[in-house]
Order: C-alpha cells, then sequence, then structure tokens
C-alpha cells in the first residue's frame, strides 16, 4: 500500500505544482463525457493594459489571461504522469484528469464551492478512496496543500510562479525560455523542495505563446532536478470556449471518507 501511496501523492503534487496548474490544456473528456478541466478560485493579476517592457513582463502578462478566459490544457511528462483539463475562473468551473499510468487515475471536478474526486485503479484501493463512486468535499475544506486543492490546479498559480523567472530571454516573436524559482511557489511541496535543495531555485523552462499573447506552451526541465524525470509539458488550447462540467448523479456521490481525506491531507 505505501509503496503505490507515496509515488501517486507525490506525482500529483509534483504534476500540480509545475503545471498548474496546473500546468495542463486539451480537449479530451473523462468516462462521464464531461468536458474537461481542474479546479479553481483565481488570484491573478489583473490584465495588463499596457505593452510589455520585457521578456519576463510579457510572459506574465500571458498568465493573467487565465484569470478572465475559459482554456483547456494537456499535461505530458516523461515520468509517466499525465494530465487534461478545462478551467473557466469566472464561473468557478472545472474537471480534471490526471493518469498515474499503473497507478490508476484520479479525476476531479469542480462546481462552485462543490468538489468531486473519482478514482480507479490501484491509486484509489491504496488511500481510502470508495470505489466507483464520486467523493463529494466543500473546497473550503481543502487545504492550499493538498493535491486536490483547487489552488493546486488553478492555472493561475503558474501566473504567479512565472514572476519569479531569472534569466528569461526572448528566442523568438513568441517563444521564451528562462529558469522558474519552484521555492517561491504559494503551493509547493514542503518535503519535496527539501529533497531537490537549492536546484529548485533554477529549473529550465521554454514557453510559447499565440499572435494574442495567450500562453500555449510551457515546458519545464524535470531532468536538471531529478534524474529520470525527462521534461514536463503543459499544452493549452480552446482559449475563450465555454466550459461545461456535468454535476455527478446523486445516486453515484458519497461525502469524501476520512481516509482519502487524511491522504489528500484535507
Amino acid at each position: 500500500m505505501t509503496s503505490i501511496r507515496r509515488p501517486a501523492i507525490a506525482g500529483l503534487t509534483l504534476a500540480a505544482v509545475l503545471v498548474a496548474g496546473g500546468c495542463s490544456g486539451d480537449s479530451k473528456t473523462d468516462t462521464k463525457g464531461a468536458s474537461p478541466a481542474g479546479d479553481t478560485t483565481v488570484s491573478a493579476a489583473p490584465p495588463a493594459t499596457t505593452a510589455p517592457a520585457s521578456a519576463s513582463e510579457e510572459l506574465t502578462q500571458a498568465y493573467a489571461k487565465f484569470s478572465d478566459t475559459p482554456v483547456k490544457f494537456e499535461l505530458a511528462s516523461a515520468a509517466g504522469i499525465a494530465g487534461t483539463g478545462a478551467i473557466d475562473a469566472k464561473t468557478k468551473s472545472s474537471e480534471m484528469t490526471t493518469d498515474l499510468a499503473s497507478a490508476g487515475s484520479m479525476v476531479t471536478r469542480q462546481i462552485g464551492k462543490d468538489l468531486y474526486v473519482k478514482t480507479e485503479g490501484q491509486v484509489g484501493d491504496a488511500i481510502g478512496a470508495t470505489a466507483g463512486k464520486w467523493m463529494h468535499i466543500d473546497v473550503s475544506q481543502v487545504p492550499d496543500s493538498s493535491p486536490i486543492s483547487i489552488k493546486n490546479t488553478d492555472p493561475a498559480n503558474t501566473a504567479k510562479l512565472i514572476t519569479t523567472a531569472s534569466e528569461v530571454t526572448k528566442t523568438g516573436d513568441h517563444t521564451f525560455k528562462g529558469t522558474l524559482d519552484m521555492t517561491k511557489s504559494a503551493t509547493a511541496n514542503a518535503t519535496m523542495l527539501k529533497a531537490l535543495g537549492a536546484k529548485a531555485k533554477a529549473v529550465p523552462f521554454t514557453a510559447e505563446t499565440d499572435a494574442e499573447g495567450r500562453l500555449t506552451k510551457l515546458s519545464m526541465a524535470l531532468e536538471s532536478i531529478a534524474p529520470g524525470a525527462g521534461e514536463m509539458t503543459a499544452t493549452y488550447s480552446n482559449w475563450g470556449e465555454p466550459v461545461n462540467v456535468a454535476k455527478p448523479a446523486a445516486g453515484e456521490v458519497v461525502e469524501m471518507p476520512a481516509k482519502f481525506r487524511k491522504a489528500m491531507g484535507a
């Protein structure tokens, strides 16, 4: 059980912190056919009204667009963690599916103040999930440090992280590179950061924007801080398209079990 639980939770946290993120942008649907998404509650800076003065400011403005524009996203990593989702910060509607490879998968849906989580495979069995059910919890009961926290899957958090970027340069009209300081992320996992040490302060990244200055791709070279981790890439698409998240049927919902809440830090 322990061998499954630890990597599952660590994987979710890493994906959420780096992608916030989650880093992740796409158009997949889960087994119930709802539009994908991550959680939400956005606190990004207001949209800029003046032209950016630097490459770093240009990226910050690109991320700020998450605060008022629906977007879909997709996450992929060499470590086997993958995610898909969509988010509308204004309506507090979102869904995110995290694929943990052989350990199973986890889906989170937020509709207003209600958060629903469903797992499949070994990960759910190991951390006390109710098989075949959507587990409900009020978002106010989920701390920021939890892998299922709305802040961990809110793309606006990456906007804050990008403001810590160093050595940001433009490599083309809409391409950038630099390093990120993960230790300054409000949702970073303390245990993970301690294990990474000084390397967490300089994670190489590249980014791309579209003609309207919206983020379309973000890649982080995790190999530089964790051998074997490879690269984590998030792509963002369908900017402005409505996000429709289906509320699970009453018969498919149970209140989140205490064991699962504890495993998720809630």
